[in-house]
């Protein structure tokens, strides 16, 4: 089994040099991790500090690490703090992250590269976030404890039945899984699907380390000027991370919505590229909606008048929800949405499509009536015309998603509980 999943990542890896050539982030997974053993080595060659190595997917996984870095960085500053990213968005916004000590991308998960990774590195502590397992790397940690004093954590992981730890062809995932000595958990599904394949003691529901990153960042006091000038005190809907079929139901209802009532939208696209970009502005100028780009924007008197601002650049978003008056949230027509906690923290209700079942937080804040689903650009039209109009249903709405956000916060305090034990120890 093993060798055949190290064939599956071959093919993974062949696959994504195949798209390199026209693929940019394709092309930079791959550029990235040229002569990564030569980079490494040299990079910690005079390193006499013990490292807590985390290994992160993504920009979204960051942030669900990101406080942990902060405090551990903060609290144990004799340990040295390697970040590895798998994917180049993840990367290229974080690589001069502070609280880090280096930063490189991870190598792709191989035997080879897993062991010359880990002699190069000598972690004393490796955590890994939410969904990464990589079956090779997690197997040679496990055979590395058996003669040195290492310890693997996972944090804010979700576990699910469609995962292979369930399936029947599971077993060698369920033995990587042994390589951790603690478990953290988002939810207590995941507590009793990992009790079931018999790991229990060393399980801890703590929640989501993110719910404190958003909250930390709703509470700093920001201002986006022009944002505010473009928003002119009119309800804002932001539609944040979106792919085109959201942009393609949002934009179509918007003149309709615009008939009844001031309102004004803000569009954040996942993909920023200016050949998406002009792809969205096709679509706006098709259904005659005004509309202006933030990294060209030449006079705030003209932008007030504007229908529509387009978000033409990352590392903003999560900071003007503050603006909105209620969220879309685009990828629910794709593999899923987008983060939603990131509005929430805001106390605004959300709108998504209909692939959402795997977030946690999507499937509580439907209950809560504080998120809402769509499949198509008449229900959203009826949801956000509902949202804009009955003064009752937004407010019952945004106060169910403060108290969720209120309820689910101290995931990153009660993970350090537990991890100070085995810090401690080594200081």
């Amino acid at each position: 089994m093993r060798a055949l999943y190290t064939f599956s990542i071959q093919c993974l890896v062949l696959a994504i040099k195949i798209a390199g050539i026209f693929n940019k982030k394709a092309w930079q997974a791959i550029d990235g991790r040229k002569k990564w053993r030569e980079k490494l080595k040299n990079t910690l060659q005079n390193n006499k500090n013990e490292i807590i190595w985390f290994h992160i997917s993504s920009l979204g996984e960051f942030e669900q690490a990101r406080p942990l870095i902060v405090c551990i960085k903060t609290k144990y500053p004799q340990y040295k703090i390697l970040i590895t990213f798998f994917s180049p968005s993840g990367y290229n916004a974080q690589k001069q992250f502070e609280y880090a000590d280096w930063i490189f991308y991870m190598p792709f998960d191989t035997v080879k590269n897993a062991c010359d990774f880990l002699d190069i590195v000598q972690p004393r502590f490796i955590i890994f976030v939410k969904y990464e397992f990589w079956i090779n790397f997690l197997l040679e940690i496990k055979r590395k404890k058996q003669n040195k004093n290492i310890k693997c954590f996972l944090i804010s992981s979700v576990f699910r039945k469609h995962q292979p730890f369930f399936k029947w062809y599971g077993k060698i995932f369920i033995d990587a899984l042994s390589v951790f000595d603690k478990i953290f958990v988002q939810d207590r599904l995941s507590v009793k699907l990992l009790k079931k394949i018999g790991y229990e003691k060393n399980v801890f529901l703590s929640g989501d380390t993110r719910v404190d990153r958003v909250v930390e960042l709703a509470h700093q006091s920001l201002s986006f000027p022009e944002i505010e000038k473009f928003c002119n005190a009119q309800k804002t809907i932001i539609a944040g991370s979106t792919w085109p079929q959201d942009e393609r139901i949002l934009i179509k209802i918007l003149p309709i919505l615009k008939k009844n009532r001031l309102i004004k939208c803000i569009i954040t696209p996942h993909d920023t590229s200016e050949k998406n970009i002009l792809k969205l502005i096709q679509l706006l100028e098709s259904e005659k909606l005004s509309y202006c780009r933030y990294t060209q924007i030449h006079s705030e008197k003209e932008m007030t008048l504007k229908d529509v601002l387009i978000i033409d650049t990352i590392g903003i978003l999560n900071k003007i929800y503050r603006y909105g008056y209620l969220a879309y949230i685009g990828g629910g027509f794709y593999d899923g949405i987008h983060n939603i906690l990131e509005p929430a923290a805001y106390g605004i209700p959300v709108i998504f499509g209909p692939k959402y079942e795997k977030f946690y937080e999507a499937v509580e804040l439907i209950k809560l009536k504080s998120a809402f689903v769509v499949k198509n650009e008449d229900e959203l039209y009826n949801q956000l015309d509902v949202l804009l109009h009955d003064t009752n249903v937004y407010t019952s709405a945004s106060v169910s998603v403060k108290e969720f956000i209120i309820e689910h916060k101290g995931a990153v305090e009660k993970t350090l509980q537990v991890l100070n034990i085995d810090l401690t120890a080594e200081s």
